[in-house]
């Protein structure tokens, strides 16, 4: 029997304070992923150092509502409020995260009267790297399991029994690739948005392909509701770019 016993909830102690996986990953994930924004910044004419605030209110807004939606959609794991702030064991909503982070961006663009599409084009790509870190944090913590592999191999989790697909690996790898394709795309693209419309389209199918290998309740039709959330991601996706390139298009046809 081949069994790859991945979990360590906690990392590593230090003078008897605990350091979590979860927490410590997601963490690096975040600053990675900040620095990859820094870098596409200085790339798009924009000072990285006037958006200290802007990733402030990135991460405060992205946990928010990652946490928000996970309680909303596993009300019955917190039985208190005190559960609720409890982030060492995880409970983000990647969704969640993502909506909470794109409300961020929005109003610091109002405030900031900075251009919202080319904002989001310098955020996605370290978005997906982020995520492909952070998803570590989910093998390590034994969360976001994936089905019974039905044979003597696969991971295993502390919140259900046998071995199981490891989901969370599946999903980093694929959200590495995604990271790698916005980086190369981003050197081609013409026109605010775009990056941000193919990233919503990457994503949402890189989730819901993977959720078929993921432990999730049926919602309707027999997919997931992140499958469906997914679906919703993708159209959203391929309307923009299809809507930002036609008005690129007519933008230049206009100036020439």
């Amino acid at each position: 029997m081949v069994e790859v016993i991945t979990m360590k909830p906690v990392l590593f102690t230090i003078g008897g304070i605990k350091f979590y996986s979860y927490g410590l990953m997601v963490g690096l994930g975040y600053v990675l992923g900040a620095r990859i924004a820094v870098s596409m910044a200085r790339k798009k004419g924009i000072n990285p150092d006037s958006l200290f605030d802007f990733f402030l209110l990135l991460f405060v807004a992205g946990v928010l509502g990652g946490r928000l939606l996970h309680v909303a959609l596993n009300p019955a794991v917190y039985q208190d409020l005190r559960a609720v702030f409890d982030l060492r064991d995880g409970g983000l909503s990647i969704h969640g995260v993502l909506l909470g982070g794109l409300l961020a961006v929005i109003l610091y663009c109002r405030v900031k009267k900075v251009r919202l599409g080319l904002l989001l084009d310098v955020v996605v790509p370290g978005v997906a790297l982020g995520q492909s870190i952070g998803r570590w944090g989910c093998l390590f913590n034994g969360c976001c399991y994936g089905k019974l592999t039905g044979g003597d191999w696969g991971v295993l989790t502390r919140y259900a029994p046998g071995l199981r697909h490891p989901y969370p690996i599946y999903e980093s790898i694929a959200d590495l690739v995604l990271f790698a394709l916005l980086i190369r795309l981003s050197r081609r693209l013409e026109f605010d948005g775009g990056l941000f419309a193919i990233y919503l389209a990457g994503y949402g199918t890189i989730r819901f392909v993977l959720e078929f290998f993921r432990d999730n309740y049926s919602f309707v039709l027999g997919l997931s509701q992140a499958q469906w959330v997914s679906v919703l991601l993708i159209g959203s996706g391929l309307a923009c770019f299809a809507y930002l390139k036609h008005k690129a298009g007519i933008k230049n046809r206009t100036l020439s």
